[in-house]
């Protein structure tokens, strides 16, 4: 959870400002670093990308022969050196081959236009030509669902070799438990992988990816020794989850008039309602839109702006009155809150800055590896930065690390740190970038690079380290 801080603390931390040797390595020759890896939220990690200025990581699918093919996703890079870059790809065109090409941001700052604007956006390449390294990847791609005729679909699946889809029922603490269906998926991407099941289904269901080392076509993991074991990709088992009751998926985001629900699941017609907060809950409603049953996706619900508040609540709702309008508190015993479990389905989402954390270890630097931190989600409405302070009794002390932010939701942000002053807790804090674009400056530059505040509070959140030694 954030904690807010006065704006009068900027002067104190105005004065305290000393930035990490190298925190920027802006020399260093433009390259992408990338690994194989699982993929199973339509995100391929890139983990280290060096650009020359501002760019794009761009994955692109295999050809079918060998060699890169087309477009499937792209994010935007800074300057200099960026590690662990999130790319959202359309995880059903993935193949088991990709490829993350760097290319450069020529044109309208941020947005990606290679092919649309002549000469916008090209390849970076270097002596040895484009740089586009390949990376194998192994997708599982789900979707919300209602199990229907004893089965569910998952909709792409994508595997190094033949082998098997598993899905295995909830077993009561989150995570797998029982197999209740399998079905045979071969190397490569496979569409429409459809699995019957016998058993109790639960309320969410994981379906795992295993390999085919027993009799050929035979699903045999835990009957017969060593044969068909699950999928482990760096250390991970490659498994998911999705849900088959109603359900809401909303990210954090900035709201200005308008909130984007990423996908709902519903049994019957009804709307997905936002709540503004009141007294940590569900308050007044701004906006709703109309959803129909089964699987909904990308549902914006336009709200009255006027009326947003730093957290709100979605909510599901169905519709039992006159069909279409939302009636709920006006017309008796229409449009009721949709029950999960014997709960109404709301929860509450940033809708403004913000900053979730988790305490992590870290470790020294050694052997060539600088210390770095992940933070959980960076949530800002204009470019800027994410700023670790060390601490000083207990608050904000120097500055130990930055990294640039886009506007928007950034999730898992790495920060290289100096970790000989960092201590046992940091302080992240969020600035704007209003001074030189791409260079930190607040506390150098009058003006420049303010920290960002929430109804006249800094946001700043203590973070624990532990652990801290060498590699």
């Amino acid at each position: 959870m954030k904690r807010i801080i006065p704006l009068i603390l900027i002067l104190v931390l105005a004065l305290v400002v000393s930035l990490p040797v190298g925190a920027q390595m802006m020399d260093d020759a433009p390259t992408v670093e990338a690994f194989d890896q699982l993929v199973l939220d339509g995100v391929v990690n890139i983990f280290h990308v060096v650009s020359d200025g501002p760019g794009f990581v761009v994955i692109h699918a295999d050809n079918g022969e060998g060699s890169i093919g087309a477009v499937i996703g792209y994010q935007q890079v800074f300057g200099g050196s960026s590690f662990d870059i999130k790319v959202p790809i359309d995880a059903s065109a993935a193949t088991s081959t990709v490829y993350a090409m760097l290319h450069s941001d020529t044109g309208e700052v941020g947005e990606y236009e290679f092919g649309m604007v002549e000469g916008a956006d090209g390849p970076v390449a270097n002596d040895d030509g484009v740089i586009a390294p390949a990376l194998n990847l192994t997708v599982i791609n789900t979707q919300d669902q209602f199990v229907s005729d004893n089965s569910v679909t998952i909709p792409s699946v994508t595997t190094q070799e033949d082998g098997w889809l598993v899905v295995h029922a909830d077993n009561g603490e989150g995570s797998f438990g029982a197999v209740l269906g399998a079905a045979q998926v071969a190397a490569g991407t496979t569409a429409d992988v459809s699995v019957t099941l016998e058993g109790d289904v639960t309320n969410t269901l994981w379906p795992m990816l295993h390999v085919d080392t027993g009799a050929m076509g035979e699903y045999e993991f835990g009957m017969v020794e060593g044969a068909d074991g699950p999928v482990v990709i760096n250390e991970s088992v490659a498994v998911t989850s999705f849900a088959t009751v109603p359900t809401m998926r909303i990210a954090n985001q900035i709201v200005d008039d308008t909130v984007v629900v990423a996908s709902v699941l519903a049994e019957v017609d009804g709307f997905v309602v936002i709540h503004t907060e009141a007294d940590g809950g569900p308050g007044p409603v701004a906006g709703f839109a109309a959803v129909s049953a089964g699987l909904n996706t990308n549902v914006v619900v336009e709200v009255d702006a006027m009326m947003v508040t730093s957290r709100l609540w979605p909510m599901l709702h169905v519709d039992t009155g006159a069909a279409g309008e939302y009636e709920f508190g006006t017309v008796e015993g229409a449009d009721g809150p949709v029950f999960v479990n014997d709960s109404v389905l709301t929860f509450p989402i940033n809708a403004a800055p913000s900053l979730v954390l988790e305490d992590q270890a870290i470790t020294s630097a050694m052997m060539g590896i600088e210390p770095h931190i992940f933070i959980k989600e960076a949530l800002i409405d204009a470019p800027g930065w994410l700023v670790i302070h060390s601490s000083v009794d207990g608050s904000p002390g120097p500055v130990i690390g930055v990294s640039q932010l886009a506007p928007g939701l950034s999730q898992n942000v790495v920060v290289q740190i100096d970790d000989m002053a960092a201590g046992e807790q940091v302080f992240p804090m969020l600035h704007y970038d209003t001074g030189a674009m791409g260079e930190y400056e607040f506390g150098t530059v009058d003006g420049a690079d303010s920290p960002v505040a929430v109804d006249g509070n800094v946001i700043v959140a203590p973070m624990a380290l532990t652990d801290m030694g060498g590699i």
